[in-house]
């Protein structure tokens, strides 16, 4: 399957079909199966957007290091030109 967004995993379970029993229902190992493949992207989805927002959260992070740095500085020369 390898569905990068849960968008693509939408598409796959109006698509998703089960092997059939000859004598009525759906074969169980086939519906394990395909649940355990869909676990698998959810998963991987799951974590590709985790990373994508932990590098959000951490270049906000470094943003706000800078300027809080800016600050110090801007703070100290402030502080010599007072004296």
């Amino acid at each position: 399957m390898a569905a990068k967004s849960m968008e693509e995993i939408a598409g796959q379970l109006t698509k998703l079909h089960f092997r059939k029993k000859l004598i009525g229902g759906v074969d169980e190992a086939d519906v394990w199966k395909q649940i355990e493949l869909l676990q698998a992207d959810y998963r991987a989805a799951f974590e590709t957007q985790e990373t994508y927002f932990q590098a959000l959260l951490d270049e906000r992070d470094d943003m706000i290091d800078r300027l809080e740095s800016q600050l110090d500085e801007a703070g100290e020369a402030g502080d010599e030109t007072e004296e």
